[in-house]
Protein backbone atom coordinates (compact mmCIF):
# COMPACT_ATOMS: atom_id res chain seq x y z
CA UNK A 1 0.00 0.00 0.00
CA UNK A 2 1.00 3.43 -0.73
CA UNK A 3 0.11 6.96 0.37
CA UNK A 4 -1.43 8.92 -2.69
CA UNK A 5 -2.23 13.00 -2.19
CA UNK A 6 -5.85 13.99 -5.22
CA UNK A 7 -7.01 16.80 -5.99
CA UNK A 8 -10.58 17.72 -7.77
CA UNK A 9 -14.29 19.10 -7.21
CA UNK A 10 -17.25 18.14 -5.45
CA UNK A 11 -20.86 18.29 -7.12
CA UNK A 12 -21.17 22.09 -5.96
CA UNK A 13 -17.72 23.07 -7.60
CA UNK A 14 -15.92 22.72 -4.25
CA UNK A 15 -12.16 22.16 -4.67
CA UNK A 16 -11.09 19.00 -2.81
CA UNK A 17 -7.87 18.29 -1.40
CA UNK A 18 -6.70 14.74 0.64
CA UNK A 19 -4.71 11.66 1.12
CA UNK A 20 -5.86 8.09 0.53
CA UNK A 21 -3.57 4.98 1.12
CA UNK A 22 -4.60 2.32 -2.20
CA UNK A 23 -1.97 0.24 -3.79
CA UNK A 24 -2.31 2.10 -6.92
CA UNK A 25 -3.44 5.20 -8.55
CA UNK A 26 -6.14 3.55 -10.35
CA UNK A 27 -7.97 2.30 -7.26
CA UNK A 28 -7.29 6.23 -5.48
CA UNK A 29 -9.80 7.34 -8.82
CA UNK A 30 -12.09 4.58 -7.81
CA UNK A 31 -12.31 5.46 -4.35
CA UNK A 32 -11.80 9.10 -5.09
CA UNK A 33 -14.97 8.79 -7.72
CA UNK A 34 -17.03 7.12 -5.34
CA UNK A 35 -17.00 9.99 -3.41
CA UNK A 36 -18.79 12.08 -6.19
CA UNK A 37 -15.80 13.87 -6.62
CA UNK A 38 -14.00 14.64 -9.79
CA UNK A 39 -10.16 14.34 -9.93
CA UNK A 40 -7.76 16.27 -11.64
CA UNK A 41 -4.72 15.33 -10.19
CA UNK A 42 -3.30 12.12 -8.18
CA UNK A 43 -0.13 12.21 -6.92
CA UNK A 44 2.44 10.00 -4.63
CA UNK A 45 2.38 11.96 -1.04
CA UNK A 46 5.50 13.26 -0.85
CA UNK A 47 6.27 13.08 -4.19
CA UNK A 48 9.34 15.60 -5.66
CA UNK A 49 7.47 18.13 -8.36
CA UNK A 50 8.94 19.56 -11.30
CA UNK A 51 8.88 23.03 -11.30
CA UNK A 52 9.66 23.10 -15.30
CA UNK A 53 8.36 20.85 -18.38
CA UNK A 54 11.10 18.24 -19.23
CA UNK A 55 10.80 16.80 -22.93
CA UNK A 56 10.33 20.33 -24.78
CA UNK A 57 12.95 21.34 -27.09
CA UNK A 58 13.51 24.44 -29.45
CA UNK A 59 15.69 25.11 -32.71
CA UNK A 60 17.51 28.46 -33.40
CA UNK A 61 14.70 28.38 -36.53
CA UNK A 62 11.73 28.28 -34.34
CA UNK A 63 11.40 31.55 -33.24
CA UNK A 64 11.13 32.26 -37.04
CA UNK A 65 8.16 29.67 -37.41
CA UNK A 66 10.29 27.22 -39.50
CA UNK A 67 9.44 24.36 -36.31
CA UNK A 68 7.74 22.05 -35.53
CA UNK A 69 3.97 23.45 -36.09
CA UNK A 70 1.39 23.40 -32.99
CA UNK A 71 -1.92 21.48 -33.41
CA UNK A 72 -4.40 23.70 -34.46
CA UNK A 73 -7.12 25.33 -32.46
CA UNK A 74 -10.02 23.15 -33.67
CA UNK A 75 -7.42 20.13 -32.34
CA UNK A 76 -7.03 21.63 -29.79
CA UNK A 77 -11.05 22.64 -29.44
CA UNK A 78 -12.15 19.37 -29.80
CA UNK A 79 -9.88 18.00 -27.08
CA UNK A 80 -11.70 20.65 -24.46
CA UNK A 81 -14.98 19.55 -25.63
CA UNK A 82 -14.89 16.42 -24.87
CA UNK A 83 -12.51 17.18 -21.52
CA UNK A 84 -15.87 19.18 -20.76
CA UNK A 85 -18.48 16.80 -21.31
CA UNK A 86 -16.59 14.17 -19.38
CA UNK A 87 -15.90 16.46 -16.80
CA UNK A 88 -19.51 17.09 -16.78
CA UNK A 89 -20.19 13.41 -16.59
CA UNK A 90 -18.17 12.72 -13.53
CA UNK A 91 -15.73 11.00 -14.83
CA UNK A 92 -12.04 11.13 -13.22
CA UNK A 93 -10.07 13.65 -15.30
CA UNK A 94 -6.88 11.33 -15.82
CA UNK A 95 -9.20 9.22 -17.35
CA UNK A 96 -10.72 11.29 -19.44
CA UNK A 97 -7.51 12.23 -20.85
CA UNK A 98 -6.24 8.57 -21.34
CA UNK A 99 -9.55 8.56 -23.82
CA UNK A 100 -8.78 12.27 -25.52
CA UNK A 101 -5.10 10.96 -25.80
CA UNK A 102 -6.13 7.77 -27.96
CA UNK A 103 -8.31 9.57 -30.09
CA UNK A 104 -5.90 12.38 -30.59
CA UNK A 105 -5.62 13.02 -34.08
CA UNK A 106 -1.27 14.33 -34.56
CA UNK A 107 1.39 12.61 -32.75
CA UNK A 108 2.22 15.73 -31.23
CA UNK A 109 -1.22 16.21 -29.98
CA UNK A 110 -0.85 13.10 -28.41
CA UNK A 111 2.65 14.07 -27.00
CA UNK A 112 1.53 17.15 -25.54
CA UNK A 113 -1.61 15.68 -23.80
CA UNK A 114 0.59 12.14 -22.46
CA UNK A 115 3.01 15.63 -20.55
CA UNK A 116 -0.22 17.39 -19.41
CA UNK A 117 -1.18 13.84 -18.01
CA UNK A 118 2.38 13.59 -16.63
CA UNK A 119 2.07 16.89 -14.90
CA UNK A 120 -0.95 16.22 -13.12
CA UNK A 121 -0.19 12.55 -11.93
CA UNK A 122 2.84 14.62 -10.38
CA UNK A 123 0.84 17.08 -8.39
CA UNK A 124 0.44 20.03 -10.67
CA UNK A 125 -3.06 21.31 -10.88
CA UNK A 126 -4.46 21.49 -14.84
CA UNK A 127 -4.00 25.10 -15.39
CA UNK A 128 0.09 25.10 -14.55
CA UNK A 129 -0.28 21.56 -16.22
CA UNK A 130 -1.64 23.69 -19.81
CA UNK A 131 0.87 26.36 -19.31
CA UNK A 132 3.95 23.62 -19.15
CA UNK A 133 2.81 21.16 -22.28
CA UNK A 134 3.00 23.66 -24.58
CA UNK A 135 -0.44 23.09 -26.29
CA UNK A 136 -3.06 25.59 -24.92
CA UNK A 137 -2.78 29.53 -25.12
CA UNK A 138 -2.36 31.38 -22.32
CA UNK A 139 -5.89 32.57 -22.15
CA UNK A 140 -6.79 28.73 -22.05
CA UNK A 141 -5.07 27.72 -19.42
CA UNK A 142 -6.19 31.35 -17.69
CA UNK A 143 -9.44 30.60 -17.79
CA UNK A 144 -9.07 27.07 -15.99
CA UNK A 145 -7.10 28.66 -13.49
CA UNK A 146 -10.01 30.98 -12.19
CA UNK A 147 -12.27 27.70 -12.16
CA UNK A 148 -9.90 25.98 -10.15
CA UNK A 149 -9.74 28.15 -7.78
CA UNK A 150 -13.70 28.88 -7.68
CA UNK A 151 -15.05 25.43 -9.21
CA UNK A 152 -16.99 24.69 -12.30
CA UNK A 153 -14.59 22.99 -14.25
CA UNK A 154 -16.36 21.82 -16.89
CA UNK A 155 -17.80 25.37 -17.76
CA UNK A 156 -14.38 26.48 -18.07
CA UNK A 157 -13.31 23.27 -20.73
CA UNK A 158 -16.26 24.43 -22.48
CA UNK A 159 -15.77 28.34 -22.78
CA UNK A 160 -12.13 27.42 -23.91
CA UNK A 161 -13.83 25.51 -26.55
CA UNK A 162 -15.71 27.94 -27.79
CA UNK A 163 -12.90 30.60 -27.77
CA UNK A 164 -10.51 28.26 -29.96
CA UNK A 165 -13.30 27.08 -32.48
CA UNK A 166 -14.15 31.25 -33.21
CA UNK A 167 -10.15 31.46 -33.29
CA UNK A 168 -10.40 28.88 -35.40
CA UNK A 169 -13.16 29.89 -37.68
CA UNK A 170 -11.97 33.07 -38.04
CA UNK A 171 -8.62 31.66 -38.89
CA UNK A 172 -10.04 30.19 -41.44
CA UNK A 173 -12.24 32.72 -43.49
CA UNK A 174 -8.96 34.74 -43.07
CA UNK A 175 -7.10 31.45 -45.42
CA UNK A 176 -9.97 31.52 -47.68
CA UNK A 177 -9.84 34.87 -48.55
CA UNK A 178 -6.63 34.52 -48.91
CA UNK A 179 -6.61 31.78 -50.90
CA UNK A 180 -7.83 33.09 -54.45
CA UNK A 181 -5.23 35.73 -54.61
CA UNK A 182 -1.97 33.68 -53.54
CA UNK A 183 -2.96 30.79 -56.22
CA UNK A 184 -3.65 33.48 -58.97
CA UNK A 185 -0.12 35.26 -57.93
CA UNK A 186 1.54 31.54 -58.81
CA UNK A 187 -0.12 30.93 -61.62
CA UNK A 188 0.63 34.12 -63.31
CA UNK A 189 4.59 34.15 -62.01
CA UNK A 190 4.23 30.22 -63.67
CA UNK A 191 2.90 31.95 -66.31
CA UNK A 192 5.81 34.06 -66.91
CA UNK A 193 8.44 31.72 -66.19
CA UNK A 194 7.03 29.29 -69.02
CA UNK A 195 6.66 31.95 -71.58
CA UNK A 196 10.13 33.47 -71.36
CA UNK A 197 11.92 30.69 -71.03
CA UNK A 198 10.21 28.00 -73.39
CA UNK A 199 7.93 30.47 -75.89
CA UNK A 200 10.01 33.63 -76.38
CA UNK A 201 13.34 31.82 -77.32
CA UNK A 202 11.46 29.80 -80.15
CA UNK A 203 10.62 33.15 -81.83
CA UNK A 204 14.65 34.65 -81.01
CA UNK A 205 15.79 31.82 -83.02
CA UNK A 206 13.23 32.88 -85.77
CA UNK A 207 14.13 36.30 -85.74
CA UNK A 208 17.72 35.91 -85.73
CA UNK A 209 17.65 33.80 -88.83
CA UNK A 210 15.38 36.80 -90.38
CA UNK A 211 18.10 39.60 -89.55
CA UNK A 212 15.24 41.43 -87.77
CA UNK A 213 15.85 43.98 -84.83
CA UNK A 214 14.67 42.71 -81.75
CA UNK A 215 13.13 45.29 -79.26
CA UNK A 216 14.73 46.27 -75.91
CA UNK A 217 11.79 44.64 -74.07
CA UNK A 218 12.10 41.89 -75.99
CA UNK A 219 15.59 41.30 -75.49
CA UNK A 220 15.32 41.93 -71.57
CA UNK A 221 12.83 39.16 -71.38
CA UNK A 222 15.18 36.71 -73.81
CA UNK A 223 17.65 37.82 -71.34
CA UNK A 224 16.05 36.70 -68.21
CA UNK A 225 14.22 33.02 -69.74
CA UNK A 226 18.08 32.58 -70.86
CA UNK A 227 19.33 33.59 -67.36
CA UNK A 228 16.59 30.69 -66.00
CA UNK A 229 17.33 28.54 -68.31
CA UNK A 230 20.92 28.25 -67.69
CA UNK A 231 21.04 28.44 -64.13
CA UNK A 232 17.66 26.44 -63.34
CA UNK A 233 19.30 25.46 -59.95
CA UNK A 234 20.33 28.90 -58.30
CA UNK A 235 16.76 30.33 -60.06
CA UNK A 236 15.12 28.18 -57.37
CA UNK A 237 17.48 28.57 -54.74
CA UNK A 238 16.97 32.33 -55.36
CA UNK A 239 13.21 31.82 -54.91
CA UNK A 240 12.83 29.86 -51.63
CA UNK A 241 15.63 31.76 -50.29
CA UNK A 242 13.47 34.74 -51.15
CA UNK A 243 10.35 33.14 -49.47
CA UNK A 244 12.43 32.87 -46.02
CA UNK A 245 14.27 35.80 -46.16
CA UNK A 246 10.75 37.54 -46.08
CA UNK A 247 9.63 34.83 -43.12
CA UNK A 248 12.57 35.57 -41.29
CA UNK A 249 12.27 39.24 -42.07
CA UNK A 250 8.54 38.98 -40.33
CA UNK A 251 9.36 37.90 -37.46
CA UNK A 252 11.98 40.08 -36.47
CA UNK A 253 10.27 42.43 -33.69
CA UNK A 254 11.56 45.86 -35.18
CA UNK A 255 10.75 45.01 -39.46
CA UNK A 256 7.28 43.51 -38.19
CA UNK A 257 6.45 46.62 -36.49
CA UNK A 258 7.33 48.67 -39.63
CA UNK A 259 5.86 46.85 -41.76
CA UNK A 260 2.83 46.41 -39.85
CA UNK A 261 2.69 50.28 -39.23
CA UNK A 262 3.04 50.65 -42.75
CA UNK A 263 -0.06 48.14 -43.94
CA UNK A 264 -2.27 49.73 -41.22
CA UNK A 265 -1.96 53.29 -43.41
CA UNK A 266 -3.20 51.34 -46.56
CA UNK A 267 -6.36 52.24 -47.86
CA UNK A 268 -8.86 49.26 -47.23
CA UNK A 269 -6.40 47.07 -46.31
CA UNK A 270 -5.24 48.55 -43.54
CA UNK A 271 -8.69 48.86 -41.71
CA UNK A 272 -9.29 45.34 -42.50
CA UNK A 273 -5.91 44.28 -40.70
CA UNK A 274 -6.83 46.77 -37.89
CA UNK A 275 -10.74 45.03 -37.34
CA UNK A 276 -9.05 41.96 -37.95
CA UNK A 277 -6.51 42.67 -34.53
CA UNK A 278 -9.18 43.93 -32.73
CA UNK A 279 -11.33 41.17 -33.27
CA UNK A 280 -8.55 38.68 -32.55
CA UNK A 281 -8.09 40.96 -29.03
CA UNK A 282 -11.34 41.79 -27.70
CA UNK A 283 -12.52 38.28 -28.20
CA UNK A 284 -9.79 37.30 -26.16
CA UNK A 285 -10.38 39.71 -23.75
CA UNK A 286 -14.48 39.29 -23.52
CA UNK A 287 -14.01 34.97 -23.35
CA UNK A 288 -11.83 35.98 -19.90
CA UNK A 289 -13.94 38.58 -18.42
CA UNK A 290 -16.73 35.92 -18.99
CA UNK A 291 -14.89 33.26 -16.62
CA UNK A 292 -14.07 36.23 -14.31
CA UNK A 293 -10.34 36.87 -14.78
CA UNK A 294 -9.26 40.08 -14.28
CA UNK A 295 -9.38 42.88 -16.39
CA UNK A 296 -5.98 43.45 -15.78
CA UNK A 297 -5.06 39.66 -17.11
CA UNK A 298 -7.42 39.79 -19.64
CA UNK A 299 -5.97 42.81 -21.22
CA UNK A 300 -2.57 41.84 -21.21
CA UNK A 301 -3.52 38.33 -23.07
CA UNK A 302 -5.57 39.80 -25.72
CA UNK A 303 -2.45 42.01 -26.52
CA UNK A 304 -1.00 39.13 -26.95
CA UNK A 305 -3.04 37.25 -29.43
CA UNK A 306 -3.98 40.71 -31.42
CA UNK A 307 -1.01 39.71 -33.72
CA UNK A 308 -0.50 42.91 -34.59
CA UNK A 309 2.50 45.00 -32.87
CA UNK A 310 0.40 48.29 -33.36
CA UNK A 311 -2.87 47.46 -31.63
CA UNK A 312 -0.76 45.06 -29.15
CA UNK A 313 1.02 48.46 -27.76
CA UNK A 314 -2.05 50.34 -27.73
CA UNK A 315 -3.50 47.74 -25.20
CA UNK A 316 -0.79 47.38 -22.63
CA UNK A 317 -0.65 51.56 -22.55
CA UNK A 318 -4.36 51.11 -21.89
CA UNK A 319 -3.84 48.67 -19.79
CA UNK A 320 -1.51 50.61 -17.62
CA UNK A 321 -3.61 53.91 -17.48
CA UNK A 322 -6.48 51.74 -16.00
CA UNK A 323 -3.69 50.63 -13.84
CA UNK A 324 -3.26 53.74 -12.56
CA UNK A 325 -7.21 54.56 -11.99
CA UNK A 326 -8.05 55.78 -15.86
CA UNK A 327 -11.44 54.25 -16.37
CA UNK A 328 -11.17 51.46 -18.89
CA UNK A 329 -13.27 53.53 -22.23
CA UNK A 330 -10.69 56.66 -21.20
CA UNK A 331 -7.83 54.29 -21.26
CA UNK A 332 -8.29 53.24 -24.85
CA UNK A 333 -9.60 56.90 -26.33
CA UNK A 334 -5.97 58.66 -25.05
CA UNK A 335 -4.33 55.96 -27.48
CA UNK A 336 -6.55 57.09 -31.04
CA UNK A 337 -5.90 53.79 -31.95
CA UNK A 338 -9.60 51.90 -31.15
CA UNK A 339 -12.48 52.71 -33.03
CA UNK A 340 -15.04 55.36 -31.83
CA UNK A 341 -18.17 52.89 -31.75
CA UNK A 342 -15.82 50.47 -29.72
CA UNK A 343 -14.65 52.94 -27.03
CA UNK A 344 -18.74 54.12 -26.92
CA UNK A 345 -19.81 50.34 -26.19
CA UNK A 346 -16.91 50.17 -23.51
CA UNK A 347 -18.60 53.28 -21.70
CA UNK A 348 -21.94 51.70 -21.72
CA UNK A 349 -20.70 48.87 -20.35
CA UNK A 350 -19.43 50.63 -17.49
CA UNK A 351 -21.82 52.70 -16.94
CA UNK A 352 -24.45 49.52 -17.00
CA UNK A 353 -22.62 47.42 -15.36
CA UNK A 354 -22.12 44.91 -18.09
CA UNK A 355 -18.50 44.87 -19.11
CA UNK A 356 -18.28 41.83 -19.89
CA UNK A 357 -21.62 41.05 -21.76
CA UNK A 358 -21.26 44.14 -23.87
CA UNK A 359 -17.68 43.29 -25.18
CA UNK A 360 -18.81 40.02 -26.07
CA UNK A 361 -21.78 41.08 -28.38
CA UNK A 362 -19.20 44.08 -29.85
CA UNK A 363 -16.75 40.91 -30.36
CA UNK A 364 -19.10 39.05 -31.83
CA UNK A 365 -20.10 41.89 -34.48
CA UNK A 366 -16.34 43.04 -35.61
CA UNK A 367 -16.18 39.03 -36.28
CA UNK A 368 -19.01 39.45 -39.06
CA UNK A 369 -17.75 43.10 -39.78
CA UNK A 370 -14.38 41.18 -40.26
CA UNK A 371 -15.97 38.46 -42.67
CA UNK A 372 -18.01 41.60 -44.60
CA UNK A 373 -14.94 43.22 -45.39
CA UNK A 374 -12.81 40.17 -45.94
CA UNK A 375 -15.32 39.28 -48.93
CA UNK A 376 -15.24 42.83 -50.39
CA UNK A 377 -11.81 42.87 -50.24
CA UNK A 378 -11.77 40.05 -52.37
CA UNK A 379 -14.43 40.77 -54.81
CA UNK A 380 -11.88 44.05 -55.69
CA UNK A 381 -8.49 41.52 -55.87
CA UNK A 382 -10.25 38.97 -58.05
CA UNK A 383 -10.51 42.18 -60.99
CA UNK A 384 -7.84 43.34 -59.69
CA UNK A 385 -5.32 40.20 -60.01
CA UNK A 386 -7.21 38.78 -63.52
CA UNK A 387 -6.03 42.67 -64.79
CA UNK A 388 -2.08 41.98 -63.96
CA UNK A 389 -2.45 38.75 -65.18
CA UNK A 390 -3.71 40.01 -68.82
CA UNK A 391 -0.86 42.92 -68.35
CA UNK A 392 1.85 39.97 -67.90
CA UNK A 393 0.37 38.25 -70.90
CA UNK A 394 0.08 40.65 -73.23
CA UNK A 395 3.65 42.07 -72.39
CA UNK A 396 4.96 38.56 -73.45
CA UNK A 397 2.88 38.89 -76.68
CA UNK A 398 3.46 42.54 -77.49
CA UNK A 399 7.27 41.77 -77.05
CA UNK A 400 6.49 38.71 -79.82
CA UNK A 401 4.31 40.96 -82.52
CA UNK A 402 6.39 44.09 -82.63
CA UNK A 403 9.17 41.80 -83.93
CA UNK A 404 6.79 40.10 -86.34
CA UNK A 405 5.45 42.77 -87.52
CA UNK A 406 9.02 43.85 -88.42
CA UNK A 407 9.74 40.47 -89.98
CA UNK A 408 6.46 41.26 -92.19
CA UNK A 409 7.72 44.41 -93.22
CA UNK A 410 11.10 43.18 -95.03
CA UNK A 411 9.00 40.67 -96.69
CA UNK A 412 7.29 43.21 -98.36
Amino acid sequence: MQVFRYKGYDTHGKKVEGELAAASIEEVERKVSAQSVTVIAIFPAGAIRKTSSEGESSTPLSRFGFGPKKPSDADLATVLRDLAVMSETGVPFVEALDAVIITAPTQMLRTGLDRLKTEIVGGKGLSAGMRNCGLFPVVVSEMVKVAEEGGRLDRALANAANYLERAADLRKKVMNAMLYPIVLTVIAFSTLVVMITFVLPRFADIFKTMKTEVPAITQFLLGIGQGIKSNPVPFVLGVVGTIVAVKMAWATPKIHRAISTFLLKVPVLGELLRRLALSRAFQSIATLLSTNVSLMNAMEHGAKVAGNPVIHDALLRARHSVEHGVSLSDALAETKVFPVSLVQMVTVGERTGRLGMLMTSTANHMEEDVDGRLKALVSIVEPVMIVVMGAIVGLITMSIIIPMYSVVENMK
